[in-house]
């Protein structure tokens, strides 16, 4: 299955933040999530062995650099920075196969299904994005009961599809990873990301000044 990277994570995360608003609050998931407890089986992978393989710090070729925050590095903090490094390590990757079972321990079977199964025989990604990145973590919120929204603004100045020159005016990205703290398959009750809010507009008073002075780093 031959595919670009832009076209399919537009569409993921077209499917990620479906329903998303301006509100303060982030909207309620679809009607397909619930209370029930994510599965991450069926697999032979535990879940220390799936932490193993992420690349909390990127791949080779798009290392990602965690700045230092004034937010403590709660497991809120830590679940929705395995997410996010997840992500560009899909995206800057061209052989998808074994990178999306890894994301059954990272997001609720609702992400999973919705987001990530459609494309986990991909293995011919034609244009990988690459580059460094920098991640800051602007704010934690509690959004109900077992439920969190992180947020981050990401310096995405050097991260860019193959042939693409020039430093894009836009690189201050604050993007959101909305989390639920469910019981999964074996038992234990971890935060799993629900929903990735990419360009989120809704935080943009609120952290987008410090976001866009913050996100000048020269690699």
């Amino acid at each position: 299955m031959k595919l670009r990277a832009t076209a399919v994570l537009a569409v993921t995360v077209a499917l990620a933040t479906a329903g998303c608003t301006d509100s303060d609050e982030p909207p309620a998931p679809g009607p397909s999530a619930s209370s029930a407890p994510s599965s991450p089986a069926p697999s032979s992978m535990t879940i220390e062995e799936a932490y193993r393989k992420l690349p909390i710090d990127g791949p080779t070729n798009a290392p990602i650099t965690w700045e230092r925050s004034q937010e403590p590095e709660s497991e809120e903090v830590l679940a929705a920075r395995r997410s996010l490094a997840f992500w560009y390590w899909q995206g800057s990757s061209t052989d998808w196969t074994p990178i999306v079972p890894v994301g059954r321990f990272l997001f609720t079977d609702r992400f999973y299904e919705q987001s990530l199964a459609p494309f986990a025989d991909v293995t011919d990604n034609e244009e990988p994005s690459s580059g460094p990145l920098w991640v800051k973590t602007m704010g934690v919120e509690k959004t109900g009961q077992d439920e969190a929204r992180v947020t981050f603004c990401t310096d995405r100045g050097h991260w860019r599809d193959a042939g693409v020159t020039g430093v894009p005016q836009d690189r201050a990205n604050l993007e959101s990873y909305v989390l639920k703290h469910e019981q999964t398959g074996d038992g234990e009750r971890r935060w799993l990301t629900d929903r990735l809010i990419d360009n989120a507009v809704d935080r943009e008073a609120r952290y987008g000044a410090d976001c866009t002075k913050w996100a000048r780093h020269q690699p």
